[in-house]
């Protein structure tokens, strides 16, 4: 199958998997929207590898044939398109490996059994795993590099995933999985770790406020991250930083939501905080 051929289908899965940044993607030149759509295809890919039915060892498995590629190439059974054209995009773009194996590693993570309770540290290393590390590469692809691009990825992955936490709260107890740090059940006098009866606890909206607050500063600590007169390739970035802060501040004057009830931007709100974000941008 021809190069193009190959980025053809990976943008058709893109398209077909109904994701929320589809034509954010859409709208950047040839290059760089074949580049996001490969990568955003590895992630979903690797999702759906830990949130399947098959056993932990399978699932740990095909992971490692994952890392394995990034070392030896060639392709992947089930996943050969988008192991050619993520290739050939990782060459085109000079990407580097260690956000891949690092979204691998988060995702190992999950993998290997629900998460619960994980301490402050352990957090915010899944957050750099799973958000920052797409994020260092979609700067890569859009042209900023260095250790104020990899700052601004950080804070923005974990502002990101942070609001993803707050927001599927309900979601994940039910598949048995609690993101709020063990530091902040002990502060909230919460003794039980089972997802469900946390929270059922009438104190785990206390629980939840730090996790509240860390967002807020990270959100923070990226925008004054934003470098002065930045090139117009980085605008997507700006954009999606403003508009996902949008959906936390919504997430946020919600509250809690412990009864299934999941926040959401309604087609108006995401085009109103587009335009706001693509308009303010420095």
């Amino acid at each position: 199958m021809k190069q193009d051929a190959i980025h053809t289908e990976i943008a058709r899965q893109v398209r077909a998997s109904k994701s929320s940044f589809y034509w954010a993607m859409r709208l950047q030149d040839l290059p760089r929207r074949q580049a996001l759509f490969a990568l955003y295809a590895f992630a979903h890919a690797i999702d759906d590898i830990v949130d399947g039915e098959e056993a932990t060892a399978v699932k740990r498995a095909t992971l490692e044939n994952w890392r394995s590629w990034f070392s030896h190439g060639g392709t992947i059974d089930g996943y050969e398109s988008l192991s050619i054209g993520l290739a050939e995009v990782i060459d085109r773009f000079t990407l580097p490996q260690e956000p891949f194996l690092a979204l691998i590693a988060g995702m190992e993570s999950d993998a290997s059994g629900p998460i619960v309770a994980p301490t402050w540290t352990a957090l915010e290393t899944y957050c750099g795993q799973v958000a920052g590390a797409v994020g260092e590469l979609c700067l890569s692809i859009w042209g900023w590099r260095g250790d104020t691009a990899n700052s601004f990825a950080s804070a923005t992955g974990e502002a990101l995933q942070l609001t993803n936490i707050l927001r599927d709260i309900s979601e994940d107890a039910k598949a048995g999985r609690l993101y709020i740090p063990e530091e902040a059940l002990s502060t909230a006098s919460i003794d039980t770790r089972l997802p469900a009866k946390v929270l059922a606890d009438r104190n785990f909206p206390r629980a939840c406020d730090p996790v509240f607050r860390r967002a807020d500063q990270r959100f923070a600590d990226a925008q004054a991250m934003w470098p002065i007169n930045a090139e117009r390739t980085l605008r997507p970035a700006w954009i999606m930083l403003r508009s996902y802060e949008a959906l936390f501040r919504k997430v946020r004057d919600a509250g809690v939501q412990p009864d299934g009830k999941r926040v959401r931007l309604s087609k108006i709100e995401k085009l109103f905080h587009f335009l706001a974000a693509y308009l303010s941008c420095p």
